[in-house]
């Protein structure tokens, strides 16, 4: 074969793995957005506030940078009382045109590792087992974040073991983006559940021992945005 055939043959190669690789990023786009329109419908069955991922994306259309993770709450109705707090994010690559409209709508803008903050950490809101310092307290004219040492942004991160009667547990803190900006779109303090498990929560929360929040966060640095919402 001559070496116009071999070039021929190599270009036909080229484009059928091309075309299998496209076939798969669109099977996988199509099962991500598929369980994204799961969460939209059931998060926060259970609570009275409705839409609680009204700012999440319509369908994420590049999985560069992509991660999403869901811990929905686990309360009456739809459960026995176990966990009465739950916590949605979903990490994907920046997109001007909706970060400017959700910049317009929010109320309240900080930076997370500069200002204090009114920071949730969920995992800590009915034990002390791994505490956080700047944690689960209130500050004044300020909105709940999340704890975001809690998000795994795929930056590496660090495990702790601690052994309690005879157990061992694990909590594991992840290296966050150095330049990460959160923005709360909305935000209420009080108890929406539609029944009441009656948990106990921090004191030093006061009027946001029970709430919800939601809002985004963006990294210039890393060249991405974080959808989340939280509920407690």
């Amino acid at each position: 074969m001559n070496k116009k055939g071999n070039l021929i043959l190599l270009l036909i190669f080229v484009i059928s793995l091309t075309g299998c690789h496209n076939s798969m990023v669109s099977q996988h786009l199509a099962k991500v957005n598929s369980h994204l329109n799961e969460l939209k419908k059931s998060f926060g069955a259970d609570f009275l506030k409705p839409d609680l991922l009204s700012h999440f994306p319509e369908q994420v259309k590049d999985t560069t940078n992509f991660k999403m993770f869901s811990s929905p709450p686990g309360c009456p109705p739809s459960y026995k009382c176990s966990a009465q707090f739950g916590e949605i994010y979903l990490i994907c690559k920046r997109d001007s045109v909706t970060e400017i409209r959700l910049k317009d709508n929010s109320l309240f803008k900080t930076n997370y590792l500069v200002d204090s903050n009114i920071i949730i950490n969920q995992t800590e809101l009915r034990r002390d087992m791994f505490p956080v310092e700047k944690c689960n307290k209130l500050f004044d004219n300020k909105y709940p974040i999340p704890y975001f040492e809690s998000y795994d942004f795929n930056l590496g991160e660090e495990e702790f073991e601690k052994i309690i009667d005879g157990e061992k547990y694990w909590d594991y803190v992840y290296t966050i983006p150095s330049d990460l900006e959160v923005y709360v779109i909305q935000a209420e303090a009080g108890n929406f559940w539609k029944e009441n498990c009656n948990e106990n929560r921090p004191e030093t929360l006061k009027e946001w021992k029970h709430g919800y929040s939601k809002g985004v966060a963006l990294s210039d640095e890393k060249d991405i945005m974080v959808y989340w919402t939280m509920v407690w």
